[in-house]
């Protein structure tokens, strides 16, 4: 619904800024430069919270973790060249994670596009780079369209597989005056199924007798919905690493996030149906054992990505549709919720299925499992854990008991390094309330170390969880898995509590579990970032794998 209201004519900057007012923007994560300055002109009377991060790739992970925590689309401001191409990383990430991402960049002037005459900041074809990494990109070269494309990228948020969009302006139209209409935002709606498609998979589950559902990422802002239908259906179920949380893994219908364990592959190939709901069936979901499973029985695939619904597996019976939608139409058809005794039969399937999970973890599993285990024992239930690409959270992302859906974020689907801790920043500015933490590495941390700045500076207080093995430990593991001698993956460390103290943040070299716990309920309470260093190798490491 769009109510027709007063026309202005203002610069194309100053409308952008008024546009993204209007859709409920809040905050917006960017470093200026000399091709955005327009853009800060009337800034003070928009009333945005700004956020400068220390580099571009900061603020492309803030704008992520942003995203993730609060389920609104996050505001990234870009300069021409560099600052795009800094921030492609964290942009591609959300984008293999599927979370909605507003990207505005600016680039050359006309006149300069793809000319090659060596102006500031250009790139050959800048478009041809957001192509790449977004799931909507629009090089503007008419103000007149401004307002139009600024409304496509909104509703794609909002009724498609949620993904960065990308709209690129050039420099010498953000002063150009256009015309912009103060109107009410639009509403929109997500895709709903057909109701004859729903009874089918209602028929199709309800009349199964060994049925398994699998969770992804797409279930998250539909989790209440998702989880009446597994307890109506009384299925057993299981996430994916993007989908933890959505079945609370305490729930006796629950395996959690354990897709690549023997029981669950046993269990899926012993199934007579199989639903999949908002989730790729994709490799990343089983990088801890890099053990495929198969499903030989029916597969009924809903998603909102079409491109999915035939992807990697052949289904029986697919369904285009919002995953929430999708649930409450599926509950529509069921005569009956499931019987007593066949949900007890369930129950004990996953608590025989979870005692049997025990036999594929990594060897350095148990220090990890030591160090989770304090954490979800102090944490709140809906505390989010922003982890990065580290062994302790490989371990977490398949045995952190998430209660809530929505809170364990790592980077599933590009697998880069160094995006936890400024996630945990955007998570925690945009959710101030919410215990937030970071999980880092030694390597990944030094990827995104400048951003303690940003924190310090936006009073934003996280316990940050340093596993310290002074190595790429996985690649290192690898390597010595497959005979390969072991270069470039044991590293120099520096004093990392020295350097997290230059910064103006709290620092603590943990030597005990209980000494773990004590810290992190008083990193929980501060206005800075608390760094909560745990060594492998340091001399109470013994307690820690107990």
């Amino acid at each position: 619904m769009v109510n027709q209201a007063e026309q202005i004519d203002v610069p194309c900057a100053d409308a952008i800024m008024r546009l993204l007012e209007r859709y409920g923007f809040d905050t917006i994560f960017s470093i200026p430069g000399v091709h955005t300055v327009d853009f800060y002109r009337t800034f003070p009377e928009r009333g945005f919270r700004h956020v400068t991060p220390r580099h571009e790739q900061g603020a492309a992970f803030m704008a992520y973790g942003y995203a993730f925590a609060t389920g609104r689309p996050a505001c990234c401001m870009l300069i021409t060249g560099p600052g795009l191409l800094n921030a492609g990383t964290g942009i591609a990430e959300a984008y293999s994670d599927s979370l909605p991402m507003l990207v505005l960049t600016a680039s050359n002037q006309r006149a300069e596009l793809g000319v090659g005459r060596g102006c500031l900041h250009e790139t050959k074809s800048q478009h041809a780079v957001e192509q790449q990494i977004a799931g909507f990109s629009h090089l503007v070269l008419d103000t007149a369209n401004v307002a139009e494309v600024l409304h496509r990228s909104i509703s794609l948020f909002l009724t498609a597989r949620p993904r960065p969009a990308i709209i690129e302006i050039p420099r010498d139209l953000l002063a150009a005056p256009t015309r912009v209409t103060l109107e009410t935002a639009s509403m929109f709606h997500p895709p709903a199924p057909a109701p004859e498609a729903a009874k089918m998979a209602a028929d199709l589950v309800a009349g199964a007798t060994r049925a398994i559902a699998i969770l992804g990422g797409g279930c998250r802002r539909s989790a209440d919905a998702v989880l009446e239908l597994i307890e109506r259906l009384g299925i057993i179920a299981v996430t994916t690493n993007a989908g933890k949380g959505v079945v609370p893994e305490d729930h006796p219908l629950s395996l959690g996030s354990s897709l690549p364990f023997e029981p669950v592959r046993t269990l899926l190939e012993e199934a007579d149906v199989v639903l999949a709901i908002g989730t790729e069936l994709g490799e990343t979901d089983l990088l801890y054992t890099c053990k495929p499973y198969q499903i030989p029985g029916k597969l009924i695939r809903i998603d909102i990505d079409p491109h999915q619904l035939t992807m990697n597996f052949h289904p029986s019976l697919a369904i285009l549709s919002d995953a929430g939608l999708a649930a409450k139409e599926i509950c529509k058809h069921l005569s009956a919720s499931v019987s007593g005794a066949d949900r007890a039969d369930r129950e004990k399937i996953v608590r025989d299925s979870r005692a049997k999970l025990v036999g594929e973890w990594s060897a350095e599993a148990p220090k990890h499992k030591a160090i989770l285990d304090v954490l979800a024992g102090s944490l709140d239930r809906d505390a989010l854990i922003c982890a990065d690409s580290t062994q302790l959270a490989y371990t977490g992302n398949h045995y952190y008991p998430s209660k809530t859906a929505g809170a364990w974020l790592f980077p599933n689907g590009y697998g880069t390094l160094g995006s936890a801790m400024p996630a945990a920043i955007g998570a925690k500015i945009g959710c101030p309330s919410r215990q937030v933490v970071a999980i880092v590495g030694d390597g990944s941390f030094l990827y995104t170390l400048e951003e303690l700045a940003t924190a310090v500076e936006n009073r934003v207080g996280i316990p940050i969880v340093l596993w310290n093995n002074r190595s790429y430990g996985e690649i290192k593991d690898a390597m010595n898995a497959g005979g390969i001698p072991t270069i470039g993956v044991d590293l120099y460390t520096p004093d990392f509590v020295a350097v997290a103290r230059g910064f103006g943040c709290q620092a603590i070299l943990v030597e005990s579990l209980s000494q773990f716990g004590a810290e992190l309920g008083k990193a929980l309470s501060r206005d800075v970032p608390t760094l909560l260093q745990i060594d492998a190798d340091g001399p109470s490491f013994a307690e820690l794998a107990n």
